[in-house]
């Protein structure tokens, strides 16, 4: 005959050989699992951390910085120290004759530009050429920055095909006109880089983009919409590209 003896928190059956048994069911599922108390989320989330109470674009480890003369205008240049393998595949010279194209009153209250390595993370969560910063704060002061990123050319751009837009189609098309080898598979897209291929799309776009960009808003166009603004930051980049000698 069975015995039945109470725990502190389950009942055990003794069976007849005096084996204890325990009444849990393991088909049942744990109501646990899934959740905060089985570890769920308990790791760190994976995102790009903030530094010293800075976003990350502002944690720079500076190796230079200089002054330039631009259309009469002085900018400071920083440049942030390189990891192995990444370029940057313009040099400030190349800025500055790209940026003269610019009209004087396009670049009023722009000043500082910056050639940054990006972190790991960063350029699995937010990869990009470049990026205008509106309030980039630099000795105390919150002022406009256009950054550019270092490069790995030897690192193919991988594009899940999934994630093709129409918008993004007329960037691929962009950088097949700038000497990107583009191959395209059912699942995929694949951009393949040359020094000459990024410093295309980098200084003869990127950099006259985010001029756009920071001209949209000085003129202080009321529009929210993505795509819009995006769509005037490259025409202004065309617009000017169209001024420079064709060699360019």
């Amino acid at each position: 005959m069975s015995k039945y003896t109470l725990g502190v928190r389950r009942i055990y059956i003794m069976d007849g050989d005096g084996m204890l048994l325990s009444n849990r069911n393991p088909i049942k599922r744990n109501q646990n699992i899934g959740t905060k108390k089985s570890g769920y989320k308990k790791q760190s989330s994976f995102d790009i951390p903030f530094q010293n109470w800075k976003p990350f674009y502002e944690n720079l480890k500076i190796q230079e910085q200089c002054q330039r003369e631009v259309n009469g205008k002085t900018f400071t240049f920083i440049v942030e120290k390189l990891k192995l393998n990444y370029i940057y595949t313009c040099s400030i010279d190349e800025i500055c004759k790209v940026l003269s194209y610019c009209p004087s009153e396009d670049l009023e209250g722009l000043s500082l530009v910056i050639l940054r390595q990006p972190k790991k993370k960063e350029e699995i969560l937010s990869p990009c050429w470049g990026r205008l910063i509106y309030e980039f704060n630099y000795q105390a002061k919150l002022q406009p920055a256009i950054i550019i990123e270092s490069i790995n050319i030897n690192e193919d751009i991988i594009i899940k095909g999934t994630d093709i837009s129409p918008f993004l189609q007329k960037e691929i098309e962009e950088l097949k006109n700038e000497g990107h080898e583009i191959k395209i598979t059912n699942k995929k897209i694949i951009i393949k880089n040359t020094m000459q291929s990024v410093k295309n799309t980098q200084l003869y776009r990127t950099v006259l983009h985010e001029v756009g960009h920071y001209v949209f808003k000085k003129r202080g166009y009321n529009i929210n919409n993505h795509e819009e603004k995006e769509t005037f930051a490259n025409t202004y980049a065309k617009n000017i590209k169209k001024l420079m000698p064709a060699t360019y």
